[in-house]
């Protein structure tokens, strides 16, 4: 590799170097971003010559109209996920010594004005929600009310194993993550179980006393049975998105992402007062306590108005 290294052989050449270093949904995230944004608008262009100049040019052209469909342009954080690679895949060649060092501080993002807020069902929606459970309880609506008490996100739930459980403590430990993965080179998809998404994600979420009795009577006593099937094979998270949707709509429940479940489950218990935000965050599976505060904090209102309203000791 030289300075006069084209982009598209850097960047597939640090892809392939990377691989068996990433999750395998890391790596295809990584390829798409390569193929559908870096390679057709930087590919050829020599890794020697690309400046701060040209980063910063090609961020205003992704927020101004890159996206695929020539519709407009895309989000500051689908920026930020883009130039990520791009960065990484610079950084490698720089490791290499084929090119000098970037400057990044110098590379500014655009201002994101879209309101970072948190979905969540509101406690009469919740409550709602789980009458309806228990009115139609089974296999698949009870994993709904797992990711209701306890905030797993969809792929860990589908991935859920009956050797994940133990009634006896009453906890869940978070092993593995289902998720179907899109090779951009084969064109085609396949279903993956892999380790949880980050080192933070694996972790074991103690349950609510009545929700074991929920869970205990859909145990089996075969270890590599999954939560959700009954069976050895899973469940992927799609086809288990589709069946809570159609199950909000049956029952005309408020239409909501399967991810809402996991925001309402953070809400709620940011509402308790002994429900302390450090515990919170490890039970999510979060890396760090100020991700789930920057998240979760300002979306308890109730929880600023009791605090504000200390304050009429003051008058």
């Amino acid at each position: 590799m030289t300075e006069n290294t084209q982009f598209k052989a850097l960047v597939n050449q640090w892809l392939k170097i990377k691989q068996p270093m990433i999750t395998a949904s890391t790596h295809a995230n990584f390829t798409l971003i390569a193929e559908n944004h870096l390679i057709p608008r930087l590919g050829k262009k020599k890794i020697g010559s690309i400046k701060e100049s040209d980063i910063q040019d090609y961020i205003l052209y992704l927020y101004e109209k890159g996206r695929i469909d020539k519709k407009g342009g895309l989000t500051v954080k689908t920026i930020r996920d883009i130039v990520l690679v791009m960065r990484l895949a610079l950084l490698y060649a720089y490791k290499e010594k084929a090119i000098s060092l970037l400057n990044w501080d110098l590379i500014e993002y655009p201002k994101d004005i879209q309101a970072n807020r948190v979905i969540s069902l509101s406690k009469d929606e919740e409550q709602e929600l789980i009458q309806c459970i228990y009115l139609y309880l089974n296999r698949k609506t009870a994993g709904i009310l797992i990711a209701l008490m306890t905030g797993l996100r969809i792929g860990e739930l589908c991935g859920l194993q009956m050797k994940d459980i133990s009634l006896s403590d009453n906890v869940i430990t978070v092993n593995r993550t289902v998720q179907r993965i899109y090779d951009k080179k084969k064109g085609s998809s396949y279903i993956n179980v892999g380790p949880p998404k980050t080192l933070s994600s694996a972790r074991t979420v103690p349950i609510p006393s009545l929700l074991g009795n929920i869970i205990k009577r859909f145990y089996t006593d075969n270890p590599n049975h999954y939560f959700l099937t009954g069976k050895t094979k899973p469940t992927e998270p799609r086809t288990y998105r589709q069946y809570f949707a159609r199950f909000l709509k049956r029952n005309n429940l408020k239409s909501v992402k399967f991810h809402e479940i996991r925001h309402t489950f953070a809400i709620r218990a940011i509402e308790i007062p002994e429900f302390d935000i450090k515990s919170l965050s490890e039970i999510m599976g979060h890396k760090n306590v100020s991700f789930t505060l920057n998240v979760y904090g300002r979306a308890n209102l109730k929880q600023k108005i009791i605090c504000m309203n200390l304050l009429n000791d003051l008058l």
